[in-house]
């Protein structure tokens, strides 16, 4: 223990939540005493009542000031304490409170002496009760603060006293002894800083002075102590540790002055687990046991103490987010989530988070819980496949882990590779795609049958005998030009078009054969040739219809119409099949028309 704790050890162990009150060495008690008994001040003109209050030296009484008829307060020392030195301090705590006119300080109406020579003080009465009271009392300060949360209440109490302490070191007064035995509260929501009896000008304190539970480093005296207006501050931090806590920080076990003293010097205070992270931070800075590391000034703390309260509905809706984030992450987590719950969930907490940063930008909870709710939920999406749902949430993210961007590109690559093999074959299998290729050489061919036959008479007429030779060359002469339309457009091809490629070259090299090998090996059919080819393509009408084009139906019956009509009347077979290939001319300009109106 430090050396110069010696001779208040006692005291320290003795009294832990009283205040130790130094020897002064100020003579501004003596000199008010002197000015006093020269003018020779009577005492004032009033009525003294019942006590209202009773401290270490001093015995305070309700009291009407009879030249105004109104209540005061009347402060005059306990007989056991009619000393020089108490009279000195008495005083000196009067003419300091009475230089300090503020909202917050209690307001010194009149000072003189009694008949004994004993200082009589008249200040304001204060109806209320102490803020200690209040602390310990959730009734007392609900009716002082109704509607408002606890902490709430007790912050813009605390600012109050941060306006009184500023106001009075900006006059050079250092309080010393913040504590809420000391802050009185009035009926009326009026926030009083009293008891200013070992305040001082800032500078040297070798003597122990304050309440042990609440002191900083400096308050315990020695040669190196120096009381500043950061002593209060860290004297606002300790009250600011109690309300969070329950306790005064320096609450510990004092069987020994030793362990008290340790407590001061280390000024480590601890919070629960549910203490507000701001203000926990706000009372460790306070406390710092350096005092050029604690906030400049009473200012400073109040500025804190109001963005706090600015926040508290940010914080608010972060923690009703952070639950809802929680129920998300544990419904991820169950095996098969249920995927509306899941949207619902996510909705709401990433809702909730936004509204809260919307409120404070700085709220790194909020931005934390928001990261991770889209966290969460990007790799949900990318479970379930829905890479680009997964990379648009993924924008949400201000900094997005690597390793998790990496992913979802990965998986967004591979969704468009699959979703681009897809639509080629969705294009590949729709009639539509290539029909306008398909449709030409379609009627092209067609146009060639329709004036074959006719032109090709003549021919017939003059070599009856070759008449499957000359339908064995139209058809001969078709197979070329199917052929070198399927190259020409080769970049169109589709499944639909190969296969009718496929399907009219094997019938066309099928038909050119037979009617050779039926010419040179059988003989000539002569009329009986067209009824058959009518009767052949109107088979492949047929299977055309059935398995690749449904509108083909129409070419299929008019060969099969045409066939019949040819075998009866023979001599008009070429005008039959001119007019069978004539409706396969009308069946293709009919699909074609579908396909464009498609």
């Amino acid at each position: 223990m430090d050396p110069t704790l010696s001779g208040d050890a006692q005291t320290l162990v003795r009294s832990p939540h009283s205040t130790v009150t130094p020897r002064s060495d100020s003579r501004s008690g003596a000199t008010i005493l002197e000015l006093l008994q020269k003018l020779a001040r009577p005492p004032p003109p009033i009525e003294e009542e019942a006590v209202l209050g009773q401290g270490g030296m001093g015995v305070v009484r309700l009291a009407t000031q009879l030249p105004l008829g109104r209540k005061v307060a009347v402060k005059r020392l306990q007989p056991s304490h009619a000393t020089r030195q108490d009279i000195e301090a008495l005083l000196s705590e009067a003419w300091l409170s009475g230089s300090l006119e503020h909202p917050n300080i209690v307001p010194v109406h009149e000072l003189g002496l009694d008949a004994d020579g004993l200082p009589v003080l008249v200040m304001k009465r204060i109806e209320g009760l102490s803020w200690s009271t209040l602390m310990r009392d959730a009734d007392a300060l609900a009716a002082h603060a109704p509607g408002r949360p606890a902490l709430e209440a007790n912050l813009r109490i605390l600012m109050q006293v941060c306006n009184a302490l500023h106001y009075a070191h900006a006059r050079g007064v250092v309080h010393r002894d913040v504590k809420p035995d000391n802050v009185m509260v009035g009926s009326f929501g009026e926030v009083y800083l009293v008891d200013w009896g070992i305040a001082v000008a800032p500078g040297p304190s070798p003597q122990l002075a304050g309440t042990p539970v609440y002191m900083a480093p400096e308050m315990l005296g020695g040669e190196q102590a120096v009381i500043s207006a950061r002593t209060d501050v860290y004297l606002l931090g300790a009250v600011l540790c109690e309300l969070l806590t329950g306790r005064p920080p320096h609450d510990v076990d004092a069987s020994t002055a030793e362990k008290l003293a340790a407590s001061v010097l280390a000024s480590s205070p601890h919070f629960p687990a549910d203490a507000p992270v701001e203000l926990a931070a706000l009372a460790r800075l306070c406390m710092s046991p350096t005092p050029a590391h604690r906030p400049e000034s009473a200012l400073a703390v109040r500025v804190a103490l109001e963005d706090f309260l600015a926040h508290a509905g940010s914080l608010e809706l972060t923690a009703q987010a952070e639950r809802r984030l929680a129920e998300l992450q544990a419904l991820l987590t169950s095996g098969e989530p249920d995927s509306r719950r899941v949207f619902d969930l996510f909705s709401e907490c990433r809702f909730g988070f936004q509204q809260a940063l919307r409120g404070w930008a700085h709220n790194a909870r909020a931005r934390h819980g928001l990261d991770g709710a889209v966290k969460a939920m990007v790799r949900y999406q990318l479970t379930a496949g829905s890479a680009r749902t997964a990379q648009s949430l993924l924008s949400e993210l201000v900094s997005p882990d690597a390793a998790l961007l990496a992913e979802v590109d990965a998986a967004v690559a591979a969704e468009n590779a699959e979703r681009a093999r897809l639509e080629a074959l969705e294009r590949s299998l729709d009639p539509r795609t290539g029909g306008r290729q398909r449709m030409l050489v379609a009627l092209g061919i067609s146009v060639l049958w329709v004036l074959a036959p006719l032109l090709g008479k003549p021919a017939v007429v003059r070599w009856p005998g070759y008449e499957m030779l000359l339908s064995a060359a139209v058809s001969g002469v078709s197979l070329p030009v199917l052929l070198f339309a399927a190259w020409k457009w080769r970049a169109a091809s589709t499944p639909l078009n190969a296969q009718l490629v496929k399907l009219f070259v094997f019938a066309m090299s099928a038909q050119t054969a037979t009617l050779i090998v039926f010419h040179f090996g059988v003989g000539d059919l002569g009329p009986v040739t067209v009824p058959l080819l009518e009767g052949y393509w109107a088979l492949l009408g047929g299977i055309v219809a059935v398995t690749l084009l449904p509108g083909a139906w129409l070419a299929s019956v008019g060969y099969l119409f045409m066939a019949i009509v040819s075998a009866r009347s023979p001599e008009w077979r070429n005008e039959t099949i001119a007019i069978g290939n004539g409706i396969l001319v009308l069946n293709v300009a009919v699909l074609l028309k579908r396909q464009y109106a498609a």
